[in-house]
């Protein structure tokens, strides 16, 4: 069996642990993006991948065999506490791990995961050092009755004073907010499943630069500010600084039990990182509409084989790579929830920016044979590697910007990915609200489950009307 899983064109390797290594480890899945769309190359990687998934199936039926077994590399090794630091912990270790699963209770399928947890503790209580998470025995097992007195509606008390005579304060971390790095690559390895090559190649980037692991959510968002103030001391523009931030937080909160890990507030670090991310209307500045149709004239006039691109990025205010990363699969047709058939684009088929990337935008029959002509320019062979792939896609997004920087005349803060903006401000002019906006352009509201327009089987009535009538104010 190959274990492979098709998602939005692209590959991964996906496999279900034997229920004894899943009860330990705490998951039930293996995971592994592919980076490639191609069948023959995920064939091909899916076998080292297998040897992977084994490694780490024997590692922890090693670690039953034996508590002096270790599967954790010896530069990740934490230092062993001490008996003094172990039982001087122990308060704030329970009391946090309590307040962690009454929490928990709250979630659906809690009972599922405690159970998992209960056998986790049961195995380092009988000594056995398990991947993923390091504790004492001693620890274990007051963790361990912690859990079954809060279960039985009877929680441990915390109002026994320190010796100073205060209260004791309350743990930021507890054990089970320690996360090693098998882990949190992944949660990467999941994310990766949906996002572009860019994104994984920035992420990548920013992830070995400024985390650590093992770590707990306070660590890792003090090493998010840390290089936060190194970007801004170093003359980074708050925007940027501010992107990155929000990309590693985006990818910190997927990690189980860390969804409230957010940037500061307080502190002036903090408030430079937040300015980056309120950018307003204007500081995205879009062209003049007039400004932009002569522009798209001189392309047609000087450069005629970026003029359908140029054209479709303003009339469907796609970003430059959702377009020139796809090849011909990316148009077709689709039947709504009434039996209407639709010819839509297929945006982010190749992965996105994000979720709400993906998206099915209605197509004017007039502008298929546009679509076709640029779609048909990817040009990558069945065969071609995911790196092959990122640079010829990189080399359309580059060649088109280009020759449309050029014609632009050198104007600040103008850029082809500005028609976007340009798109985004003509919706507004036909009547579209803030959401309809938002899906048109691949944007939802946070936590929103459904992508306004698009998403199931939902007719695309609405946004067809809305495109039809910022089409016609984009003439070719």
């Amino acid at each position: 069996m190959s274990y492979l899983a098709r998602r939005d064109g692209r590959y991964s390797y996906r496999r279900r642990f034997p229920t004894e290594v899943a009860a330990l480890i705490g998951r039930n899945e293996y995971r592994k993006a592919l980076g490639t769309a191609d069948r023959a190359e995920a064939l091909r990687l899916s076998h080292a991948v297998s040897v992977e998934f084994d490694q780490i199936c024997d590692a922890a039926v090693a670690a039953l065999a034996g508590p002096a077994a270790s599967t954790e590399p010896a530069d990740v090794k934490s230092q062993a506490p001490t008996a003094a630091e172990v039982l001087g912990n122990l308060d704030a270790m329970v009391r946090g791990f309590t307040l962690n699963i009454t929490e928990r209770m709250q979630s659906s399928g809690w009972q599922s995961e405690l159970e998992w947890r209960r056998a986790s503790l049961r195995a380092h209580a009988n000594g056995t050092v398990l991947p993923g998470l390091d504790l004492h025995p001693v620890t274990a097992r007051a963790l361990l009755r912690a859990l079954d007195d809060t279960l039985d509606g009877n929680p441990p008390r915390f109002d026994v004073p320190t010796p100073g005579g205060a209260a004791a304060p309350p743990a930021t971390a507890t054990a089970c907010d320690t996360v090693t790095e098998a882990v949190f690559q992944s949660v990467l390895d999941d994310y990766y499943e949906g996002v572009g090559p860019s994104r994984v190649t920035k992420l990548k980037s920013l992830t070995r630069r400024v985390l650590a692991w093992p770590s707990t959510p306070a660590e890792q968002l003090e090493r998010v500010m840390q290089y936060c103030a190194a970007r801004l001391e170093a003359g980074g523009k708050a925007t940027s600084v501010h992107g990155d931030a929000a990309a590693l937080i985006t990818v910190l909160r997927r990690v189980p039990g860390w969804q409230g890990i957010t940037l500061p507030k307080a502190g002036a670090v903090a408030r430079a990182v937040r300015s980056g991310g309120g950018m307003n209307i204007n500081q995205r500045a879009s062209i003049p509409l007039e400004r932009m149709l002569s522009i798209h004239a001189e392309v047609k006039r000087q450069v005629p084989t970026h003029h359908s691109a140029v054209v479709l990025l303003a009339r469907y205010g796609l970003r430059p790579g959702e377009l020139l990363q796809e090849g011909p699969e990316a148009l077709g047709y689709r039947v709504d929830i009434l039996g209407n058939r639709e010819l839509v684009f297929k945006a982010a088929l190749s992965g996105g920016k994000n979720a709400a990337s993906r998206r099915d935008i209605p197509v004017h029959a007039d502008d298929a044979v546009m679509f076709r002509e640029v779609l048909a320019g990817l040009g990558i062979a069945a065969d071609a590697t995911a790196a092959q792939r990122d640079r010829r896609i990189r080399q359309r997004v580059r060649n088109v910007s280009t020759v449309f920087s050029r014609l632009l005349g050198g104007a600040e803060g103008l850029s082809l990915y500005s028609q976007r903006h340009t798109c985004a401000d003509l919706l507004r002019a036909v009547g579209a609200t803030a959401e309809e906006v938002g899906g048109v352009l691949g944007h939802t509201a946070a936590g929103s489950k459904a992508t306004s327009i698009y998403g199931g089987s939902q007719p695309l009535t609405r946004p067809r009307e809305l495109l039809e009538k910022v089409r016609a104010l984009i003439p070719s």
